[in-house]
């Protein structure tokens, strides 16, 4: 090999460098290319996410992030991440602004950007590695190009799953999955769950992406690869489109309602205490009312997370009021409230009221939240994050501790106990709180959560996207009840039973499933997350030692 095609720094718009033993091994974009490139895929992710809500996009996105990174120098790498996770998270996170200001935004902003710079550093050791050790062997191109495309889907599904569990319980937020959920391919998430759906769509743009680098005859000919490739993929999307949902045992039906206060339950709404309590007590003597009125009843009547306010268990009157409302209803009602332990921390809780107060069943009537949101529910470091923030440490005052009950409520009715899973807001976004809950005997699943927060924002469409995705993946109803919305009861195939206006008082009544079993998606997705994530670490491994090989 010549030292003039060794020092090329360019062919038909390709980097390419070489290797001793044969043909040029690694093709890629220019820097000026792969920067804009990845800025603009990432604010392609965005608008794939709602409240653009335009999830094909999810395609392009992931095709030029992925193309920026592909067998990159790691500088050029760190700089594509940079690029693509600040147009993607601080977009995506603009709800955090909204009474918080900037700071929090654009601290959560760049811990995740810093996320996808590392991604972009490691995806651009792999491929790159991964290509210079298949030409030192002559492995054939496609399977040089098969083990690049692996490793980088694998890659992906680890850094959303590290970002997912770390620091503070991390934030699973923004993965590729979630774009799915009200698309035809969202049933699949029911056989792959959140992290096999995400590396099947990354997967298939990393195999464009692959087959196009692969081809070292110039552009016209990697545009030729990739369009075939593109044909492939699309070929079989279509056909997974069809994929039904996984279908499970239904073990009967149940009433329910949903009561939807319209309170001022923001951090800086202008509120008395017990407003936030009295909005819902008013919403369901209205829904008791109608329902009397039409000769209807409910199975049970679930309010949204902190509609009780402080201390149900140990406030009388509010226990008296509402189990005088049970005993009307012939219902039990799930009241959301803050608990305080004798420690001096406090639990986010759900709780089934009845018409003699706190009910008791096998499967327990309390759960509390298993997973505190850091830097609002409790301040991890506080002394700390004092020291750079005092006036925004200041404003979370209360400590709330992890919840060590299981996530399940038993409710009585319909002559039995009925077990329904619980997620209290930010639950919801967890793998682990979906198994759990199923793992439990979960029947269907209610979501409890108070979005006042973040006003008419994307936040609670984003979360309503997952919460959709979640009765998908665990085959079971879901009841997403908020103070002020995105309020939805959604069928196990996704579908909306019965919905309400933001920002306005009402309940949704409606018959949903029950059902028992386990998808696949829920009996295997943690094996299948954990072997995607170990392709993504040995690509890794494969990739820099690859790298350290002699050219």
């Amino acid at each position: 090999m010549s030292a003039e095609k060794a020092g090329a720094a360019m062919s038909d718009g390709l980097a390419t460098s070489t290797t001793l033993s044969g043909p040029p091994a690694v093709a890629r974009l220019p820097w000026w290319i792969a920067l804009p490139a990845a800025g603009l895929g990432g604010w392609l992710f965005d608008l794939a996410n709602p409240g653009a809500a335009i999830w094909p996009l999810v395609f392009p996105a992931l095709l030029l992030i992925l193309a920026s990174w592909w067998q990159q120098r790691i500088g050029v790498a760190a700089l594509a991440g940079l690029a693509a996770g600040a147009a993607f998270w601080f977009s995506h996170l603009s709800w955090l602004t909204l009474y918080l200001g900037p700071v929090p935004w654009l601290a959560l902003g760049s811990v995740m950007t810093a996320w996808f710079v590392l991604q972009g550093m490691v995806t651009a050791v792999a491929t790159r590695g991964i290509a210079r050790m298949g030409a030192r062997r002559r492995l054939p191109g496609a399977a040089i190009a098969a083990a690049q495309a692996v490793a980088a889907s694998g890659i992906w599904v680890l850094r959303e799953g590290v970002q997912g569990s770390w620091p503070y319980d991390g934030f699973a937020w923004g993965r590729v999955a979630h774009v799915f959920a009200e698309s035809p391919l969202g049933a699949l998430v029911s056989w792959l769950g959140f992290a096999g759906l995400s590396a099947a769509a990354v997967l298939a743009m990393a195999c464009i992406v692959a087959a196009a680098a692969a081809t070292r005859a110039g552009l016209r000919a990697a545009l030729r690869g990739g369009a075939a490739a593109a044909l492939v993929v699309a070929v079989a999307g279509v056909g997974l489109a069809f994929v039904p949902p996984a279908e499970l045992d239904r073990t009967g039906e149940l009433r329910v309602a949903a009561v939807q206060g319209n309170s001022k339950s923001g951090i800086f709404d202008n509120r008395e205490a017990g407003d936030v309590y009295a909005d819902h007590v008013l919403a369901t003597e209205r829904l008791l009312d109608e329902l009397e009125a039409s000769g209807d009843g409910v199975d049970v009547i679930v309010w949204p997370e902190n509609s009780a306010e402080f201390a149900i268990t140990d406030n009388p009157l509010r226990g008296r009021e509402v189990a005088l409302l049970s005993q009307r209803a012939d219902a039990p009602i799930i009241v959301g409230s803050i608990l305080a332990n004798d420690d001096g921390t406090y639990t986010n809780s759900s709780v089934v009221w009845g018409p003699d107060g706190q009910a008791e069943s096998a499967a327990g009537t309390r759960y509390d939240k298993r997973f505190p949101v850091p830097f609002a529910e409790y301040m991890p470091n506080r002394d700390f994050f004092h020291a750079l923030a005092p006036e925004l440490v200041d404003l979370v005052q209360l400590e709330y501790a992890h919840g060590q009950f299981a996530p399940v409520h038993g409710v009585p009715a319909l002559g039995r106990e009925v077990v329904a899973g619980v997620a209290i807001c930010f639950d919801i976004i967890f793998d682990d709180q979906a198994k759990r809950m199923v793992d439990e005997g979960a029947e269907v699943i209610f979501a409890p959560t108070n979005n006042a927060d973040f006003g008419r924002t994307d936040e609670s469409v984003q979360q309503l996207q997952i919460a959709r995705l979640r009765a998908i993946e665990t085959g079971r109803a879901v009841v997403n009840i908020s103070t002020v919305g995105t309020s939805r009861i959604i069928a196990p195939d996704g579908t909306n039973v019965d919905a309400l206006e933001p920002f306005t008082s009402g309940a949704m009544v409606a018959t949903v499933p029950l059902v028992s079993g386990t998808t696949p998606a829920v009996a295997a997705g943690a094996l299948g997350s954990t072997l995607w994530m170990l392709a993504g670490a040995a690509g890794i491994v494969v990739g820099a030692v690859g790298l350290r090989l002699r050219r």
